[in-house]
């Protein structure tokens, strides 16, 4: 069974402040969150707030990053270790469209998208405590498996975006549009195994 490294948990009042956080910034969008109304939903005072995240940038950046932390995503490069490639890749694909492919996730895109060009700060931000890490520790993930001999490459960073692009595939394109259906458990694992054998092969 791998073994993973898990951030410290977090003391139940920053808990409530990350869970009150993450609703009204799918609510309200970055811009429309205040760091007040987030202490009343949170039902802490202002003190405890700050005390915690001294502003809104830390709040979202670590809202972000307990969503991802949540989901599996960021993990030691050695976890899969004692695990074939090929399952380690099915493992870790079902992680990554599992978040985003979920409607939390997709809110969140389609809401930071909305604000790109009014508010860039909330998209930078979002890529940063996002899909910056999820790819940082991907790269480090290949470059581990390419030094143990597991997969031929010469540009491990390469080899980690292209296999989260092939994760996120069409789907994740529809489901912002509105264009489909959230995928079901079973049509989840069968594409991911799809996606797998013909990444695998890719790296042969």
């Amino acid at each position: 069974m791998p073994s993973e490294q898990h951030a410290a948990t977090p003391d139940p009042k920053t808990e409530q402040i990350l869970a009150a956080s993450r609703e009204i910034f799918l609510e309200l969008g970055y811009a429309g969150t205040s760091m007040d109304l987030v202490a009343q939903r949170a039902r802490v005072s202002k003190t405890t707030l700050y005390t915690r995240f001294p502003s809104k940038d830390e709040l979202y950046v670590a809202t972000i990053s307990a969503e991802c932390e949540r989901s599996g995503l960021h993990f030691a490069p050695d976890t899969f270790d004692d695990v074939p490639l090929e399952e380690a890749l099915r493992a870790l694909g079902r992680r990554f469209v599992d978040l985003i492919w979920s409607e939390a996730a997709i809110r969140m895109h389609q809401s930071v998208t909305g604000e790109a060009t009014r508010v860039p700060q909330a998209a930078r931000l979002f890529f940063q405590a996002g899909p910056e890490k999820a790819i940082a520790t991907f790269v480090a993930f290949f470059e581990r498996a390419a030094a143990r001999g597991l997969i031929k490459t010469d540009d491990p960073a390469f080899v980690a975006t292209q296999f989260l692009a092939t994760m996120q595939g069409g789907v994740h394109c529809a489901l912002m549009l509105g264009a489909c259906d959230t995928p079901e458990e079973a049509e989840r694992e069968a594409y991911v195994a799809k996606a797998v054998a013909l990444f695998i092969r890719g790296l042969a």
